[in-house]
């Protein structure tokens, strides 16, 4: 591999396929479906959702995790520590994607503040989490993890947010290796926020990719780009398809694959346009998970490192936001993992 370029050495995810990459990869190309009724203790409008199968906090984190942590922390926590250890603490920084942190933990002190005879008589085990970098704070926290500490809020495009935000602290000398990735909760809150917004099924779940420079590894991480979306949702697409390919250097006909992240009608429109039909489908999707929000191009990255494939092929990944922006990320992966 090229030096100067970050690159994925490791990867690791918690999803409605289980625990670890390998259930992950097992899921996501056999295509299983994940979606299951929900149970009585759920008061939602859903029938359904894409669960973390058999929850259980303790068993996920392996180790003690406080009865107040949020579902979105248990999913960092997992996923970090399955990397944090295969590396040095003190140059290793941490960049975490969101949508908006914990919604159940934030709508949770909200409502008590309106609630309670004073405002400031809420329940203080839960204030903590309500802070948007709780989760990233308590991984850097449980896993000695020194270098920089860092939370995006990004929507779908949140993981491509972090990864590009991983290159730059790599780039700056910042540290030596950047755990980045992005994770999403199903809550009562979040489940009634979508029903009202005419959303689809979700799903939840976490993915972190760790990243350094000057090594070999999985992928290399040739451009990322992001853009605001003004009015026009394709058009934004386009034109950041169009800068990653001129940022790397390459031509749409040198792209082996071209993955819609979210699989919504603009992305396929537009990546069918620009690379062909038969290049959407070399990676497998990520529909089976449901809307896992902003995990959900971090998951999409998570399958394009699945897929087999001749070493060296080009891989785009392009996520779509009408809400208010586009991210793209173009890799060179060397195998399947």
């Amino acid at each position: 591999m090229s030096t100067g370029v970050p690159v994925i050495t490791a990867w690791s995810a918690v999803s409605p396929f289980g625990a670890g990459k390998e259930a992950f990869a097992d899921g996501v190309r056999s295509g299983r479906q994940t979606s299951a009724p929900l149970g009585d203790e759920w008061a939602v409008p859903d029938p359904g959702a894409c669960l973390v199968p058999d929850y259980d906090p303790q068993e996920l984190v392996g180790g003690k995790v406080g009865r107040s942590t949020d579902r979105a922390t248990v999913f960092a926590l997992a996923t970090v520590g399955r990397l944090a250890g295969t590396g040095p603490g003190d140059r290793t920084g941490l960049v975490l994607g969101t949508t908006a942190g914990s919604l159940r933990s934030t709508m949770t002190i909200t409502r008590d503040s309106f609630l309670s005879r004073r405002p400031h008589q809420v329940d203080t085990k839960v204030l903590p989490a309500a802070v948007m970098n709780y989760a990233a704070g308590q991984c850097a926290i449980r896993y000695g993890l020194t270098g920089p500490n860092t939370t995006l809020a990004g929507g779908p495009g949140a993981g491509l947010f972090a990864l590009a935000y991983a290159h730059r602290l790599l780039g700056a000398g910042r540290a030596d290796r950047v755990l980045a990735g992005a994770v999403e909760e199903y809550s009562a809150e979040r489940a009634w926020a979508n029903h009202h917004n005419g959303g689809g099924v979700l799903g939840e779940g976490g993915v972190f990719f760790a990243v350094e420079s000057d090594v070999d590894g999985l992928a290399e991480v040739l451009a990322v780009h992001s853009r605001v979306v003004l009015d026009d949702e394709p058009e934004a697409l386009r034109a950041t398809a169009s800068a990653l390919l001129a940022r790397a250097e390459v031509t749409p006909e040198q792209i082996w694959a071209a993955v819609p992240a979210t699989g919504s009608g603009a992305e396929r429109a537009v990546t069918a346009a620009m690379f062909g039909e038969h290049k959407l489908g070399r990676v497998p999707g990520t529909g089976a998970l449901g809307d896992t929000g902003a995990a959900g191009a971090a998951f999409a990255v998570a399958s394009a490192l699945c897929a087999p494939g001749p070493a060296g092929r080009l891989v785009l990944v392009l996520s779509g936001d009408p809400a208010g922006s586009v991210a793209g990320i173009l890799l060179r992966v060397e195998g399947s993992s």
